[in-house]
């Protein structure tokens, strides 16, 4: 092995003993995502009220007497349940934020370098496509999770306002006995109370729709991509340079094709 190939794998040995100690700590570090773990802490607030909101109007419905009420309890326990299942989205997105920078610079960058330390050494120039490709997917999953943030605040911020609205008539209601709040009018069964828990009904359900996309479909939107994207990626004529293109890259990292 020549000096020209020795400096070269020397230097890609450097560049993965840079991602994994320098590199992968900047990026796993929470307090350079300040911005997409922010937007994440929002919504994860919104939902735990909007959950709580609706666990406990249900349990006060129940405890009504007579049946007619019931229906409406039965919703609500229901709607509680997805709030559960956005939250756990949310906590798993907040977590994929800095682990997957982690994942990126620990492990796709420095086996990309010796993979293509190993074309140098052995001269197959296949080697260096193989390494290209993990290069790629690996700036592809640290740049998808905070894309996915990022997408998914634009759709959330249009409908802030209808969130904060059913977050503020949840806190309206008066769930204690001592001060007779709105809930407890509801032994009196009349109409316009009945009119006014339909209307916060309504109004969660339309807040559960809105956390429901930016939270979920969002996110596995992006993720079904990003499937798509690793098996374009590692399909037959993508990173194929044309001949001329590759010979000059081998030609400077010292690679000659084998027969």
């Amino acid at each position: 092995m020549n000096f020209r190939k020795i400096m070269m794998v020397a230097l890609l040995i450097l560049v993965a003993a840079v991602s994994v100690t320098k590199v992968a700590p900047w990026a796993a570090d929470p307090a350079n995502h300040t911005h997409s773990i922010e937007q994440t802490d929002d919504k994860i607030q919104s939902v735990i009220a909007l959950s709580g909101g609706a666990a406990a109007t249900s349990a006060t419905l129940s405890l009504l007497p007579g049946d007619a009420c019931t229906p409406l309890a039965d919703q609500l326990a229901e709607m509680a349940k997805y709030f559960l299942l956005i939250l756990s989205a949310l906590y798993l997105e907040k977590l994929l934020i800095s682990l997957s920078g982690f994942i990126s610079f620990t492990v796709l960058i420095p086996m990309a370098c010796l993979i293509l330390a190993l074309a140098v050494i052995t001269g197959r120039r296949a080697l260096t496509s193989s390494a290209g490709k993990i290069a790629l997917i690996a700036l592809v999953i640290f740049l998808i999770v905070p894309a996915s943030v990022r997408l998914s605040d634009m759709v959330y911020q249009t409908q802030a306002n209808k969130v904060n609205e059913t977050i503020n008539e949840y806190n309206d209601l008066d769930l204690t006995e001592e001060t007779g709040g709105f809930l407890n009018e509801l032994t009196n069964l009349t109409s316009g109370t009945i009119d006014n828990v339909t209307s916060f009904l309504d109004n969660l359900l339309e807040s559960l729709a809105v956390m429901l996309v930016t939270s979920c479909l969002i996110p596995v939107l992006v993720f079904v991509f990003l499937i798509w994207l690793v098996k374009v990626i590692f399909s037959a004529n993508v990173l194929v340079l044309d001949p001329a293109s590759v010979d000059a890259i081998a030609a400077r990292l010292g690679v000659r094709e084998k027969k």
